[in-house]
């Protein structure tokens, strides 16, 4: 099997796998991400396969394993991602793919991160490279931690929320919280008192950085 892809290295360290057809951006992706974040506790970090998941996945969300057109950005370290592949079997042409992409990226002492998207413009790319600079820029990082903690603990717990809403493990949650304050994509923090004017904080900081 075939697939049209592309690897770009935008920032230091920050690498984006560029995928335009969505079906295969989301196939490419999926085993790493959960591995990476997913809120099934089977799946976080476990060994698993795609029909568990795909089964976990259809019976949470109304029977219908809907996983390709329920998310359009990806993002992950590599070393996460490697790890996967270290403990997960290669199942399908996917993986067959993915598992190449994972070791040419990663070396070690480097803090790698990986993003995929269907193309490098527009809010998904921002919303995935924010988190990317989260996690390889320590400077934006800072700034970031420390909006967080001017946010009352009412506000947290409301956007926890949504986050939980949309299948988000507890682990990344403050890492969300930047990323979709900073690029606003899908709007996913509605009915949240003052929630524009953190917005427009976080985005400030994202476009200094960007």
């Amino acid at each position: 099997m075939k697939i049209n892809y592309k690897i770009k290295e935008i920032r230091p360290n920050i690498f984006a796998l560029i995928i335009p057809n969505q079906y295969d951006l989301s196939m490419l992706f999926w085993k790493v991400q959960e591995f990476y974040e997913s809120s099934g506790k089977k799946f976080k970090g476990k060994k698993f396969n795609f029909w568990d998941y795909a089964k976990w996945y259809s019976e949470k969300y109304e029977g219908c394993f809907s996983y390709t057109n329920d998310y359009v950005g990806y993002n992950l370290p590599v070393i996460i991602a490697k790890k996967c592949y270290e403990l997960n079997n290669i199942e399908t042409p996917y993986d067959e793919i993915m598992s190449p992409i994972i070791n040419s990226l990663y070396e070690s002492g480097k803090r790698r991160y990986l993003i995929g998207m269907k193309s490098l413009k527009g809010g998904v790319f921002n919303h995935e490279l924010a988190h990317a600079l989260y996690y390889s820029n320590i400077d934006y990082k800072n700034e970031m931690d420390e909006l967080y903690r001017n946010l009352s603990k009412s506000i947290v717990v409301k956007l926890n929320k949504n986050l939980f809403k949309l299948g988000y493990c507890k682990e990344v949650l403050k890492d969300e919280i930047q990323a979709y304050l900073s690029t606003d994509i899908n709007n996913v923090f509605k009915g949240i008192k003052n929630i524009k004017e953190f917005g427009k904080k976080y985005k400030k900081v994202f476009n200094q950085f960007q």
